[in-house]
């Protein structure tokens, strides 16, 4: 009987086990490293956009301070209180105007739709992110969809029928004390300052997931 070489026999398995375990490590490092990679890219690109969304926040919370204050004249004009007559037209014009919040989704829904939102390792940024694009950034569409309708259904049609222009830069008064463009005017008022303020409110959210996707960036370098 031959007598059989069991050290031999473990040696070459050791070898075996070895060589599979390497292999599996350089592959799954060869991953990681591509992961990274990508990670990077769409860390880039999603900083990119929301620096672009915080640019367009800013102006148009200029214009929303605008037209705020010219619904407060108004306002305040169609239950009596003084108003400069010759600032009128103006207040009129600027508020059949709702500039809305476009914000750039493209990266993000690139990662939405392909299922690689786990490419960005921080846990916490990668719900930040999401609660931005979801939850925050809807809300601002939801309530320009809401001043639209309100200027479609009632602020415009009253415009068009009510208002009468006696020259380029004058306007006949007489629609201040209708009841129906008080009850309008205050209304779209009030909806436009609770937009007004979440918009603020996603102006914070976004300059803090701005933060935390530079500071990713940055610990990537290092």
């Amino acid at each position: 009987m031959k007598k059989i070489n069991w050290l031999d026999h473990i040696a070459n398995l050791l070898v075996v086990i070895l060589g599979i375990s390497i292999a599996f490590y350089l592959e799954g490092y060869r991953e990681e490293k591509a992961n990274r990679i990508q990670e990077q890219k769409y860390i880039k690109s999603l900083t990119q956009d929301l620096a672009t969304d915080s640019a367009a926040l800013d102006t148009l919370q200029i214009l929303n301070r605008v037209i705020g204050n010219s619904l407060v004249r108004l306002s305040d004009g169609s239950v009596g209180k003084p108003i400069d007559a010759d600032s009128l037209v103006t207040w009129l014009l600027s508020t059949q105007y709702n500039p809305s919040f476009t914000p750039q989704r493209t990266t993000y829904e690139s990662l939405k739709s392909s299922g690689k939102m786990d490419l960005i390792g921080d846990f916490e940024l990668r719900k930040r992110i999401v609660e931005l694009y979801e939850q925050y950034y809807r809300g601002t569409s939801q309530y320009d969809e809401a001043i639209n309708q309100d200027l479609r259904d009632f602020y415009k049609p009253f415009y068009m029928k009510n208002i009468a222009f006696t020259g380029r830069n004058s306007v006949n008064e007489g629609f201040l004390t209708k009841t129906e463009f008080r009850n309008a005017v205050f209304a779209y008022r009030y909806l436009f300052i609770a937009k007004t303020d979440f918009y603020e409110t996603v102006s914070v959210e976004l300059e803090e997931t701005l933060s935390l996707l530079r500071k990713r960036a940055t610990n990537q370098k290092d």
